[in-house]
């Protein structure tokens, strides 16, 4: 492999990871939002923010890692709805499980056992862990079917639709 097509990789991954980091990290800190609106805290908390920012860095890098290992790729080739349903569905799995096992580290770190390291992860029940899997499986469909889309369309097709201006004078007005 030579020396440009190595860097071009690495920006094409680095600029992946930023993005899917970016995408998580809205995603927590509004989950922080209106956990805080819900629960009537005045306050920001910064260190909730900065943590969800930890969180989405430390996602979005195994988000890349699995991609580089073609997680849920077997659908590519069925309608787009497919490939974009299994991967919002693996990744959230795979994300709920890493959140999962966060949990259960820095429990074990600080002499917890594990029912006391996961309490704090969505209430510490199955129920509230099958909701936040939920949530992500929901919330990871836009960016999964944007990708399915651009690869489809071709690289760079859809930020151009979409963050360049249009010629008028191409308009499709019958």
């Amino acid at each position: 492999m030579d020396k440009q097509t190595l860097k071009n990789r690495a920006y094409r991954e680095f600029r992946d990871f930023l993005i899917i980091a970016l995408y998580l990290w809205v995603i927590f800190g509004l989950f922080i939002l209106y956990k805080s609106m819900i629960l009537n805290q005045q306050k920001f908390s910064y260190l909730a923010h900065g943590l969800a920012l930890f969180n989405a860095l430390a996602l979005g890098k195994i988000m890349l890692i699995a991609q580089a290992f073609h997680l849920g790729d077997q659908a590519d080739e069925a309608p787009l709805i497919y490939p974009t349903l299994l991967k919002s569905a693996l990744f959230s799995a795979l994300l709920t499980a890493f959140k999962i096992l966060e949990a259960f580290a820095v429990g074990q770190y600080r002499g917890r056992s594990f029912q006391e390291s996961i309490a704090e992860l969505a209430g510490g029940t199955w129920q509230g862990i099958v909701t936040l899997s939920l949530l992500l499986f929901v919330t990871l469909i836009p960016f999964f079917a944007f990708g399915e889309l651009e690869r489809v369309m071709g690289e760079g097709t859809l930020a151009r639709l979409f963050f360049r201006p249009r010629d008028p004078r191409q308009s499709t007005q019958a």
